[in-house]
């Protein structure tokens, strides 16, 4: 049975946590199977407001990140940014490994640091390939990352201890992208007309969705037919491209209904539905219940 993997940074957790390192703009938490039971509350969907390198040790991890689905095994490695939107994620009873959550301006710092050093090109190939798979050697630098920032991170007397952990952080990510480039940069980012098209509609509905639910805009905005626009959605994974806008729709929808002191009217206009009735029948019609129905059971969780 898949258990929810627990984001949140300041609140403590009943998640299978061995140790948890943080300071204020990095968090890395360290999963084993030394736990009990979880009691997780459903947190889901989320837009994300840090950075997040998740690292698969054992086990699997499955990850729903901007209306598409991801299966993480042993020595896989993700990296999420912020305005991802998560659906979901979940573990498998086996999983082990770790999760580090960087702040934007944490982030925001390394990106600083590496201007003008890292390819020009690294930002596109890990929208490309979020997810990579390690050998034993970059498993064994990435691990040893992790470990030197927990051990900094635990003394708090080091004159520099803040210092070397944004170089490690910093590390961290430059190893990544390397790791990245070997499997994927032959010279240029080999992307088919259609994996572009793809790309860029899933970009477009992350932006897009709360004010459009027609393919035919989205089409217009692609420069592409309606036809041939569903035709690509279709062949990639069965799904069509309206079934993938309703899901962003509603995945948003869910989102902003999480938001404490939002009315299910104020969401239905920023959803740009006319009234909050019409909004009210879309919503049951795709979940089964009713925007009210939805919000009585979340009760007050706030979101990250």
């Amino acid at each position: 049975m898949e258990k929810i993997l627990d984001l949140r940074l300041q609140e403590k957790s009943k998640e299978m946590t061995l140790q948890e390192y943080s300071i204020n703009q990095l968090m890395i938490r360290e999963f084993t199977l030394l736990s009990g039971p979880e009691e997780v509350e459903d947190r889901y969907p989320l837009r994300l407001k840090d950075s997040m390198v998740i690292l698969v040790l054992s086990g699997e991890i499955h990850i729903e990140m901007n209306y598409q689905s991801h299966t993480l095994e042993k020595n896989r490695v993700v990296q999420l940014t912020e305005d991802d939107i998560l659906l979901n994620i979940s573990h498998s009873p086996d999983f082990t490994g770790y999760l580090i959550r960087i702040s934007s301006e944490l982030r925001s710092e390394i990106k600083g640091m590496t201007a003008g050093v890292r390819l020009q090109k690294a930002n596109r190939l890990k929208r490309a390939y979020p997810i990579q798979k390690l050998d034993d050697t970059e498993l064994g630098r990435i691990v040893g990352r992790i470990r030197s920032m927990q051990s900094y991170l635990s003394d708090q007397t080091h004159l520099y201890r803040s210092l070397i952990i944004r170089h490690e952080v910093m590390n961290l990510y430059l190893d990544l992208d390397n790791s990245r480039a070997k499997k994927h940069d032959a010279g240029e980012v080999a992307f088919t007309h259609a994996g572009l098209l793809r790309e860029r509609f899933r970009e477009m509905l992350v932006e897009k969705c709360r004010h459009h639910r027609d393919v035919s805009f989205y089409a217009r905005e692609l420069c592409v037919s309606r036809d041939y626009l569903s035709r690509i959605i279709r062949e990639y994974d069965g799904g069509s491209a309206i079934k993938w806008i309703t899901n962003a729709v509603i995945t948003e929808a869910k989102y902003l209904l999480r938001q404490p002191g939002k009315t299910i009217n104020e969401i239905a206009l920023e959803m740009n539905f006319p009234d909050q009735s019409t909004f009210g029948k879309y919503f049951k019609k795709h979940t089964g219940i009713s925007p009210k129905e939805y919000k009585k059971g979340l009760g007050s969780y706030g979101i990250m």
